[in-house]
């Protein structure tokens, strides 16, 4: 990825087909690790993560996406993906440099409608696959008591070599999230963009065939491009809501999303608003 570089149509179809694989394996597979397996450690094996990669191609697009089989896999049905709302992240460090990165999430607005002792109680039933099989196998997150539903909420804080802390990101914006997280880490750790550019700039969402080019941002201009190599794109404005820290510069740098009302602030209180991205053009009040 840092050879193609941030402006390579080749990058960003890359992005798209390890993003449906990615996406296939983690429907299939993740829940509740105390009411299912989770063949997390197959997951990572290099062989397995291997083969994975072996299925994709630079000048081309699978024609069809599916979970694989890690090793130690038990048996369970993929479900459909499921829209999800209602997020919200933010990172933070203090003036001795402890780090803190949370997303929380009531799913939906004001969440179940019902509070108690002043907090909206969430809808996270939503984040169970509702219907609980799939010709007659059970999906690994379908409905039970107790159990924990999967979530797309992806907190990183990112370590240099030396084990000092270079990044602390996250993201809402339900299912995007994943996506959200993982360009912006391509971009600042291949494309050596700051925490405020990488998240500023356009995503390619794809979970599964097909996918959504973010409007108004640089993917247009590589939509025919892109469409040569297969792939087969809308476009549509993304519910996109990033925010970041960065050691960079021998200091703290905070990084919001442009698309939203998110602001940094310094250690003083100063409110940082982000300028619009560069390559968003202006649009009439609606």
């Amino acid at each position: 990825m840092a050879g193609l570089g941030r402006n390579s149509a080749v990058a960003w179809h890359l992005f798209a087909e390890s993003s449906r694989l990615a996406y296939a394996d983690r429907n299939a597979w993740l829940a509740d690790p105390d009411y299912v397996k989770v063949p997390v450690e197959g997951l990572l094996a290099a062989g397995y993560i291997a083969s994975r990669s072996a299925l994709i191609s630079p000048d081309s697009t699978l024609a069809a996406v599916t979970a694989g089989t890690p090793p130690g896999a038990p048996v369970f049905a993929p479900a459909a993906l499921q829209p999800e709302h209602g997020t919200s992240s933010f990172t933070a460090v203090d003036r001795w440099g402890n780090v803190a990165q949370g997303t929380v999430t009531n799913e939906s607005v004001f969440g179940s409608g019902r509070s108690m002792d002043g907090f909206f109680l969430n809808n996270e039933l939503t984040d169970f696959n509702i219907v609980p099989d799939r010709n007659g196998i059970l999906t690994a997150n379908r409905v039970e008591g107790g159990k924990r539903p999967r979530s797309s909420m992806s907190p990183l804080i990112v370590y240099d070599a030396s084990g000092k802390i270079r990044l602390s990101i996250g993201a809402a914006g339900g299912s995007t999230i994943i996506a959200q997280v993982a360009k912006a880490l391509v971009a600042v750790i291949d494309w050596k963009m700051s925490a405020q550019d990488a998240i500023g700039l356009g995503l390619l969402y794809a979970p599964g065939p097909g996918g959504v080019a973010e409007q108004d941002t640089q993917l247009e201009a590589m939509l025919p491009a892109l469409a040569a190599l297969g792939e087969r794109l809308t476009v549509a404005p993304l519910g996109l809501k990033g925010n970041a820290l960065e050691w960079r510069g021998g200091s703290w740098v905070g990084a919001a999303d442009p698309r939203s009302e998110g602001v940094s602030m310094g250690l003083d209180g100063t409110v940082i608003r982000p300028a619009p991205a560069p390559f968003r053009r202006d649009r009439p009040s609606e």
